[in-house]
């Protein structure tokens, strides 16, 4: 199967906001060394980031490739999760320093100016909380269409639907991704209630990797290894679909 990645945490547009910060002098009245210590934090926090995601991205397609087999490595499956979970921590915990370093340049005026420049500059106004990958149509599969092809029975089906706690723990995993960005919003931050609320997020993106694992593990009580592989196909091809052209045609 196909790495269909998505991950959960908080992701700011910071290359996109720290660069439109030292190109608006005017209106944010940056001296030069402001901008030379943006540019620094930008360029630190790029780099910091798009380490933590690559790693993120290993780990999702190692444990893409432990759920792609029948016979369940229970090991190989922990050691995976237990990278996906360190990665996405890390994340978020890097949107937190980058967080505090850029209060330790800005003075409270310009730290509000520049907010309402990002906001501007962004699709989405309240930043961006990536869909945790509950949400994401690996985890929406096998849905009633490949179950009819499998002819799995009605009794059966009911043990494969997604487990009733994903719902309760994604809410309210938004929930306290939105309590986090409000805390962001202020120029006085709380780093305490921050981390606080890092560790909830973090706990529940744990406990929705263990709910998508259960769910793994129900799968192959159900199906047969027949039946498995010809979902593997399903699968694959579903999401070919819905690949992005562009990811589509670099991969050609």
């Amino acid at each position: 199967m196909r790495v269909f990645s998505r991950w959960v945490g908080i992701w700011v547009l910071v290359m996109v906001a720290l660069s439109a910060a030292c190109a608006a002098d005017s209106e944010l009245a940056i001296s030069e060394s402001q901008k030379d210590q943006l540019k620094a934090l930008a360029s630190n926090t790029r780099d910091r980031t798009g380490r933590e995601r690559d790693a993120l991205r290993r780990a999702r397609a190692e444990l893409l490739q432990v759920y792609s087999n029948y016979d369940l490595d229970e090991h190989k499956a922990r050691a995976a999760r237990d990278k996906v979970s360190a990665a996405q921590l890390n994340l978020l915990n890097i949107h937190l320093d980058n967080e505090i370093a850029l209060r330790d340049i800005l003075t409270s005026d310009q730290f509000q100016a520049f907010r309402n420049l990002m906001k501007r500059r962004m699709r989405d106004p309240q930043m961006l909380v990536l869909s945790p990958p509950e949400d994401a149509i690996l985890d929406k599969l096998p849905d009633k269409q490949m179950l009819d092809l499998l002819g799995i029975p009605a009794e059966q089906r009911k043990r494969l639907e997604p487990a009733s706690g994903n719902i309760k723990a994604i809410q309210g995993l938004r929930d306290s991704s939105k309590q986090l960005l409000d805390l962001y919003a202020a120029f006085d931050l709380d780093s305490a209630a921050a981390r606080k609320l890092i560790g909830s997020i973090h706990r529940r993106q744990a406990y929705l990797l263990m709910l998508q694992h259960y769910r793994q593990k129900a799968i192959r009580q159900v199906l047969s290894e027949d039946q498995f592989q010809t979902l593997r196909q399903e699968i694959a091809k579903r999401i070919a679909e819905h690949q992005p052209r562009r990811e589509r045609q670099r991969r050609r």
